[in-house]
């Protein structure tokens, strides 16, 4: 296994496979992975901030970060001073007052959360390269220590509920298991650290149960055999299920 603190752009040009791509493979095909478009939306965007500025600090924050001032663009002197603004911005990412405002308030709520501290006090975005069942993968804990892994997700609800029932349906759980089975974690030493990114920006800690546990092995490994065969040259899998009928038609 290699560890190695890389950047992003690095760590996503890897031929290995990650949980993000297992996941896709997972929810949707081979196929469906291997053609994606590039994509980010404004909640992946406040997501990766949020992390920045909870696992790295204010100042690699203010580093990586800047906040351009609200403007009303209909004045002269407001384009004027925009262009100054974004000139002393340089290469960072811009960010609205409000979203400041939002991602502070996350952070004195994170900060007043003992057991989310706790698991947000570890190594920090080491990137893992190694052979597994096979397969070349990489995974990419947010936080770790010689005993837990830690990641962060944001979400409108984080209510036990709402949680559960994302866990399952954005394939948290096929994450957690894959990376524990891969380093070598009990994986219900796995947390989540939930962070409603709305109003009012209350944090939680979640573990998995046993059945969530099984469920994520079961998706990644079915998500690796699918990868495998594409390896394999056995050609580029669509839509599949190991549930069908002999015509080949997919039982839903």
């Amino acid at each position: 296994m290699r560890k190695v603190f890389d950047t992003n752009d690095e760590y996503h040009s890897s031929d290995s496979i990650s949980a993000s791509g297992l996941k896709t493979i997972y929810s949707q095909s081979v196929y469906y992975f291997l053609n994606q478009k590039p994509f980010e939306s404004d909640a992946m965007k406040f997501g990766t901030a949020v992390h920045t500025l909870l696992y790295e600090g204010r100042e690699e924050f203010k580093k990586q970060y800047y906040v351009m001032p609200k403007l009303d663009l209909r004045l002269k002197a407001n384009k004027e001073a925009k262009k100054v603004y974004l000139k002393d911005a340089g290469d960072k990412i811009l960010i609205d007052q409000e979203q400041s405002q939002n991602l502070f308030n996350i952070l004195a709520h994170f900060e007043d959360n003992k057991i989310a501290m706790h698991y947000g006090n570890g190594i920090v975005e080491q990137s893992h390269y190694l052979d597994f069942e096979g397969i070349p993968v990489r995974v990419r804990p947010d936080c770790h220590s010689d005993s837990w892994i830690s990641d962060i997700k944001t979400s409108k609800d984080i209510s036990i509920r709402a949680f559960r029932s994302e866990i399952n349906f954005r394939n948290y759980d096929l994450q957690a298991a894959f990376y524990c089975d891969c380093l070598g974690y009990n994986p219900f030493s796995f947390r989540f650290i939930a962070i409603r990114n709305v109003h009012p920006f209350d944090v939680a800690v979640y573990a998995l149960n046993e059945d969530q546990i099984e469920r994520g092995r079961f998706k990644y490994k079915h998500a690796l055999r699918q990868w495998k065969h594409y390896l394999d040259g056995e050609g580029i899998l669509g839509i599949y299920s190991d549930n069908t009928n002999k015509d080949g038609s997919i039982v839903l």
